[in-house]
């Protein structure tokens, strides 16, 4: 776990984007196997806005050829790529975050990369012409294709037309995040929090604010209330789980993963460590404060680079 503070961050859009993708023309009629460059995820200088695709989400490659992915931001992602017609495991198994298998992959076996995040890397070369669908677990909805023809057949897009369709893409993801801002239904000052937002509709959003919002417009993480009010904390994103996490006054919140069962009770006082337990999208989570004090709080999923933290101020 990185080292926590109490959380004031800007939400404006900027120009850059980390996205990860290399430039670089692709000759038609290649001589040898050659690499290509895709991008697990992309988001803001900031971290707040996060796109959750890859960019692109589909490839087109010889036999031969390797991928690389590069996972740029701090949200978590796999490049998970089961047997043809079968799904990778589901976050919730204990699995889901190893590696499995090598780097060379023909369609008969599951191979995955594991979670990664920041920078690191993943390498698979396919061996054998097909379409082959890959995903990132964490995100569970967000899937890819990697289509492998022939050796030495021409190859229809090159790297750098690739990169230019990820970095439209990626950056109207975060545009939509920021965007989505906007929609927070709450009267800054009162007592509901959001706990994290996304683009609105019925099926999971390319994209998702990572942060504690108590207003459509506020860039303040902290709210200050009186003695024996009840928050409540909604999920209003349609992606990404998030938690409300209280440590005890003085400590750190809780090592291990995030998906970690529901501790403390309904009130917290500063003395024990209050957690909301997985908030699934839509779900919500409230707390009654029982003791004046500034406490600051966290998301399990998203706190360490991602900067999901918040800060409770009560007043006598």
């Amino acid at each position: 776990m990185h080292p926590r503070i109490s959380i004031v961050a800007t939400l404006g859009l900027a120009g850059a984007v980390a996205a990860g993708c290399s430039g670089g023309s692709s000759p038609a009629n290649p001589s040898g196997p050659r690499a290509w460059s895709v991008s697990a995820g992309a988001s803001s200088p900031d971290q707040a806005l996060q796109a959750l695709l890859f960019y692109p989400s589909s490839i087109t490659i010889d036999a031969g050829d390797t991928v690389v992915w590069t996972s740029p931001t701090a949200e978590v992602h796999s490049v998970s790529i089961p047997v043809p017609g079968t799904t990778p495991p589901p976050a919730s198994d204990p699995s889901a975050p190893n590696s499995v298998g090598g780097t060379i992959y023909d369609g008969t076996t599951y191979i995955s990369s594991g979670f990664f995040a920041g920078g690191a890397t993943y390498s698979v070369r396919f061996v054998k012409p097909g379409t082959y669908t890959y995903f990132s677990i964490p995100q569970g909805f967000v899937s890819g294709a990697v289509i492998v023809q022939a050796q030495r057949a021409p190859y229809p897009e090159s790297q750098r037309a690739y990169d230019r369709t990820a970095t439209a893409l990626s950056n109207d993801d975060i545009a939509a995040a920021e965007a989505s801002i906007a929609t927070i239904p709450y009267t800054p000052g009162s007592n509901k929090i959001a706990a994290g937002v996304s683009p609105g509709g019925s099926t999971p959003a390319d994209a998702a604010v990572m942060r504690f919002l108590n207003g459509p417009s506020e860039s303040d993480k902290s709210v200050t209330i009186a003695l024996g009010t009840t928050l409540t904390f909604t999920n209003l994103s349609n992606n990404v789980p998030h938690t409300v996490t209280f440590p005890a006054v003085g400590a750190s919140p809780p090592a291990g993963p995030p998906n970690q069962p529901a501790a403390g009770g309904p009130t917290y006082d500063g003395t024990a460590l209050v957690n909301s337990g997985v908030i699934p999208p839509g779900g919500t989570f409230n707390l009654t404060f029982t003791k004046a004090g500034t406490f600051e709080y966290y998301c399990l999923f998203h706190d360490d680079d991602e900067g999901m933290m918040g800060t409770v101020i009560v007043t006598p």
